[in-house]
Formats: structure tokens, C-alpha cells, sequence
């Protein structure tokens, strides 16, 4: 599940990318400028929502999961 949330995710860094790349790409160029800085802040908003929430649990969930695991193995090698 979460690698499927992560490959879908990466549609935020590339919209990200090509409304803030320099010249901006044609899709957006087309829209106006407070539209285009609008739609740069809500992009900038969702990702900065997914590092500090979404990325955090996942870091924190790997953390335990690797620290039960290393207590087994711990407990395998004193036996």
C-alpha cells in the first residue's frame, strides 16, 4: 500500500517541478500568473503535508519495526 501511495505521490514532484522550472513548462504557462502562483502554493502546501505527516510515519514505523527486528536477532545470537 505504501508503494503505491509513494508512486503516486511523484505526480506532485513533477507538477511541482514544471510549474516551478524556469521557463515554466507549457502546460502552465498558459495560465495566468495568479492562478499559476496559487497553484504553485497549493503543490508547495500538499508536499510540505506529506514530508512532515506522511513521511514522518513511515520513518517512525520502519525505526520500530528494525528495532523489534534487531531485539530477535539479538536474543538468536546470545542463545
Amino acid at each position: 500500500m505504501l508503494s503505491k501511495l509513494f508512486l503516486q505521490t511523484q505526480l506532485l514532484d513533477e507538477h511541482t517541478r514544471a510549474i516551478s522550472s524556469t521557463p515554466v513548462a507549457p502546460a502552465y504557462a498558459a495560465f495566468p500568473p495568479e492562478l499559476r502562483v496559487s497553484l504553485e502554493a497549493k503543490l508547495r502546501h500538499a508536499s510540505e503535508f506529506f514530508a512532515r505527516v506522511v513521511l514522518t510515519f513511515v520513518v517512525r514505523d520502519l525505526s520500530m519495526l528494525l528495532d523489534k527486528y534487531l531485539k530477535k536477532c539479538e536474543k538468536w545470537l546470545a542463545e
